[in-house]
């Protein structure tokens, strides 16, 4: 496949923030209790997430056992779409313009979500981005879950969602066909009855889980390696990010005091962040996710399932000690990269240069960056 280059481009920006760059995407429609968003290095808690609440670029959003909303997007640059997210679940929003097309990325980390399209116009698109997968709209209502373990499921009661996996292979989801994708495999067409999906997802995520306490240890093996090969990475890219704390507080005081810098000096930060920044998102898209995978996966070890060695001289016991010590650290990091991308959107006409989907499929699901390497394909159950 043709890898496409990223370019950069700068635009003009005034001192008062243009009304393109507003982050202000879509709102809460419906709340149930148990729903908190995570924005600008902070987190709303429940109590204070309400119907009516706008939404904005780069939330990240997390519902618990109890949680339930339905997020409207209604952004003159969005698809007029309903986002209905289940419990338990985490993902975040991500508007960006690629070329001439809005493109309003959804990357569900964990989870289930659904997404019903009202209208889509052809600058338009609507993707769901998981640890391995990328699923696009061709339909307008679809389904994806994805479970404890990594495994994905993708059901549509309208339409057609493309699905796109790790190796490049498209499979569709539609009325009657669901596609799942389990860690370490390709896609897979599986026939499911239109009149019963609700039933159908609630019985394949309860079997993944069967699973996945079956096998818990070779997941967290799994996890946990690639936990500790990515730690690494992403401390030395934050570290080099963080080289250009003259530019960060700027950024922050501006932010808290609704201003943005002039229009050269704002040329002139871009440039110098723009390189660290685009490593560091790279690294942590991944890394995120697994992250997230492995305080699943804690919980599951509480309970007693995947006691034993993850390498030789370290117990999945010792990791889980030292992954404790570094967990809300590495949480306040990236909530800080999401909050830099957002304040970089806003001195960009409210887009970040390049995200992972402009890069095309080969960048996307590139070596470094696939979840399961050559040795973790052993992990299907």
């Amino acid at each position: 496949m043709k890898r496409r280059k990223i370019a950069w481009i700068a635009v003009s920006l005034a001192l008062v923030l243009p009304a393109a760059a507003q982050p202000e995407i879509g709102s809460i429609a419906y709340l149930e209790e148990g729903v908190e968003i995570d924005r600008d290095r902070g987190t709303i808690p429940p109590w204070d997430v309400s119907i009516g609440m706008e939404i904005e670029n780069y939330d990240l959003l997390r519902t618990d056992q109890t949680g339930y909303a339905e997020v409207e997007l209604d952004s003159p640059r969005s698809a007029q779409a309903i986002v209905r997210v289940s419990p338990n679940t985490i993902f975040h929003f991500e508007m960006n313009r690629i070329g001439r097309s809005d493109n309003t990325m959804i990357g569900l980390i964990s989870g289930s979500l659904s997404v019903k399209v009202a209208r889509l116009s052809g600058r338009q698109s609507v993707e769901v981005a998981t640890e391995s997968a990328i699923m696009g709209i061709r339909g307008t209502d679809f389904g994806v879950t994805v479970s404890p373990g990594g495994d994905i499921l993708v059901t549509a009661a309208e339409g057609r969602v493309s699905c796109i996996d790790d190796s490049g292979q498209e499979l569709f989801a539609e009325p009657g066909t669901a596609v799942e994708k389990r860690p370490g495999e390709l896609f897979r067409e599986i026939p499911v009855a239109v009149s019963d999906l609700e039933t159908f997802r609630r019985d394949w995520y309860g079997e993944r889980l069967e699973a996945l306490k079956s096998n818990a240890l070779r997941a967290i093996q799994s996890y946990a390696g690639r936990y500790l090969r990515l730690k690494d990475r992403f401390d030395l890219a934050y570290a080099d990010l963080r080289d250009n704390d003259r530019i960060l507080d700027k950024w922050y005081e501006e932010q808290r005091r609704g201003e943005i810098g002039g229009r050269m000096e704002s040329l002139q930060e871009k440039k110098e962040l723009i390189g660290d920044l685009l490593q560091l998102r790279r690294i942590l898209y991944i890394f995120e996710r697994v992250y997230h995978r492995l305080i699943e996966l804690e919980d599951y070890y509480s309970q007693g399932y995947g006691r034993g060695q993850i390498e030789a001289g370290l117990s999945s016991a010792a990791f889980f000690q030292r992954f404790d010590r570094e967990k809300s650290g590495l949480a306040e990091k990236m909530a800080e990269v999401r909050y830099l991308t957002k304040l970089y959107a806003k001195r960009n006409d409210g887009n970040f240069p390049t995200d992972l989907f402009e890069q095309g499929e080969e960048e996307f699901f590139g070596e470094e960056e696939s979840l399961f390497e050559e040795g973790d394909t052993e992990l299907s159950f």
